[in-house]
């Protein structure tokens, strides 16, 4: 705003024979001012047609307030004088405009003779007298006479800038800071564009994307605003040079205002603002594609309309749905503020309401690197959250809320995978069951906050014993599984067990309770006969229902052979108890041994 008003102050000041780049510039006094006429398009061919008939040629003086009114059927000459001088000094004519059709610039050289120069888009800039960002021309002034020039504008629309006589210091230093701009622009928005891609590709949220596309279009925007577009993107194309001023600018207005619609959740709070927004995108990739195609479609000041129109209805669409309570549209209200300002700037400079035309060009750039930075700061804010809310959520579907130990599901997805590299590899492997003695009645007998503590206990017993590539988790009521991946020997799985059976038992002198930590351990360990994730557990299962039944020994392997017999070892064990029962038969059939077996019922205790 404070550029505006600057752009409106020095418009309504005191008027200069030529612009400044800035109000300090160093100025020469021109032994005649600048002069303007208009005439019919190729009415004038050179300046000599002037001197033939000065006084049928009414020349007006160019001021602050000057519209050039060129058309297509109308063209403009302008000319100053530069004064003697003691030595010669060098000076340039610079037009600080984004696009022109064709300047011509008429001098006189050492045969007095007029040479012409061209610049503008009619023409290639590579063809242009100076290669700079906007049209340039060199001036020199004599010792010997003054020295007369002329311009002429043609141009289908008028012109609201004047001319500047800039002076050979400022032209390098404004090329320098031209150039860092330019670095600034590309490093900054190409900056974002990566942390766009980055995110999106981390989150897969397509609101990084939409954000990343209005950050390349006003990207493009930005640098054909400032000239550098026709310089380098498209230096040979003319019509490139004439048309991507507004297709640039059209296609960052759709990006802008289909990311404002997908960043609001309009959808599904506000049906009507959505909607609103999405003709507001529609109908500027519309006008892009008919200012490629044609491009002289629409006027001037149809354009400008539109543009206002747009970024109006954009801002005030997100202020009425924060002010409904959208406390996230408000925080992307204040990044799209900056940038809908550096749009109006532009608007103003189209309308001839800025005279310092590098001011804003740097206002526009710094405004739009700023709202954009706050944007992606605000969306990583709120991808972050909804992200950490995801994990959370899948981590309480992975994770057991009382011990910390993994899902059961997780130890049943993962046993396969470890038998089947040991299979592959041979590198031996273990598992590990603990069944929790009198667990039922135990929880039972206790309070809910002992219960908490007694599972926070064995969960941090479990997950200190288990290496990083190990896996413990709860196995349902009472019951823990671990996965120890191999290699691993015999030895170390027991000494695994007796560890946590041991940790268990000091826990239960620090709860005050003798009996808390109970367990009998069953033990699986990998061999040469091949086993299916079912068998295994089936097998640790049936170890731990037999020690159940009373053993002295807490911690038990099991072998194949105990869960499930081979064919061979079941016969065998077959004709053993055949065998056995064949003996006690022969031993209830014989003599001596039937009258006990009869008589002895019949006795009776005195």
């Amino acid at each position: 705003m404070w550029l505006l008003l600057l752009g409106l102050m020095s418009a309504v000041g005191h008027a200069q024979v030529f612009s400044r780049v800035y109000l300090d510039s160093a100025q020469i006094p021109l032994a005649q001012p600048l002069e303007w006429v208009a005439v019919a398009k190729g009415m004038v061919s050179t300046p000599d047609q002037f001197k033939e008939l000065p006084d049928g040629w009414r020349f007006q003086p160019y001021t602050a307030t000057t519209v050039l009114p060129t058309s297509d059927k109308q063209e403009v000459w302008v000319r100053f004088t530069l004064p003697v001088t003691p030595t010669r000094q060098v000076w340039f004519v610079r037009i600080p405009r984004a696009s022109i059709a064709k300047i011509s610039f008429f001098f006189r050289d050492a045969s007095a003779h007029w040479q012409t120069q061209f610049a503008g888009e009619s023409i290639a800039p590579e063809k242009w007298p100076l290669r700079t960002l906007a049209p340039s021309f060199e001036v020199q002034s004599s010792s010997r006479s003054e020295q007369s020039f002329y311009l002429r504008f043609e141009h289908r629309n008028a012109v609201t800038e004047r001319p500047m006589l800039v002076s050979p210091i400022e032209f390098i230093g404004g090329s320098a800071r031209i150039g860092v701009l330019i670095g600034l622009l590309g490093g900054m928005f190409g900056l974002l564009t990566v942390m766009c891609m980055a995110a999106y590709v981390i989150t897969r949220n397509a609101v990084f994307l939409w954000f990343g596309a209005f950050v390349v279009t006003l990207m493009v925007s930005q640098a054909t605003l400032i000239g550098y577009g026709g310089w380098h993107i498209w230096p040979g194309s003319v019509h490139l040079n004439q048309v991507m001023g507004w297709v640039s600018a059209y296609l960052a207005l759709a990006a802008g205002t289909w990311f404002c619609a997908k960043a609001s959740y309009a959808k599904d709070s506000h049906i009507w603002i959505y909607r609103l927004l999405r003709m507001l995108a529609g109908v500027s990739l519309l006008l892009a594609m008919l200012a490629a195609v044609q491009q002289d479609g629409f006027a001037r000041e149809v354009r400008n309309a539109w543009v206002a129109l747009a970024v109006t209805l954009i801002i005030g669409s997100l202020a009425w749905i924060a002010l409904r309570g959208g406390r996230w549209n408000a925080v992307l209200l204040v990044g799209l503020v900056p940038i809908g300002m550096a749009t109006m700037v532009r608007l103003a400079y189209n309308l001839g309401w800025v005279a310092h035309i590098e001011l804003a060009h740097l206002a526009g750039i710094f405004t739009a690197m700023a709202g954009l930075l706050w944007l992606m700061l605000a969306l990583v804010w709120r991808s972050r959250s909804a992200l950490l809310a995801t994990e959370i959520a899948r981590a309480l579907n992975t994770y057991d809320t009382a011990t910390g130990l993994m899902q059961e599901r997780v130890a049943r997805i993962r046993l396969p995978q470890m038998l089947l590299r040991e299979t592959r590899l041979k590198l031996g492997c273990g598992v590990i069951m603990l069944h929790w003695i009198d667990y039922p009645q135990m929880m039972a007998e206790i309070s809910p906050e002992k219960q908490a503590e007694l599972h926070k206990q064995i969960g941090s017993v479990l997950n200190r014993v288990a290496r990083d590539i190990d896996t413990a988790s709860c196995f349902g009521e009472g019951y823990f599984l671990m996965l120890l991946e191999g290699p691993i020997s015999r030895s170390a799985l027991s000494s695994v067990s007796t560890q946590i059976l041991t940790t268990c038992i000091r826990s239960s002198d620090k709860f005050g309770m003798p009996n808390a930590f109970r367990f009998h351990v069953a033990i699986w360990q990998a061999d040469l006969l091949p086993s299916t994730d079912e068998q295994v557990i089936e097998a640790l299962r049936t170890r731990l229902d037999q020690m159940s039944f009373g053993t002295k020994r807490p911690v038990q392997f099991v072998d194949t052979a105990t869960s499930d017999l081979a064919s061979e070892q079941l016969s065998e064990f077959n004709q053993r108890r055949d065998a056995l029962i064949a003996k006690i038969d022969a031993i209830e059939a014989s003599p001596s041994v039937m009258p006990n077996l009869i008589e002895k019922p019949a006795r009776r205790r005195p």
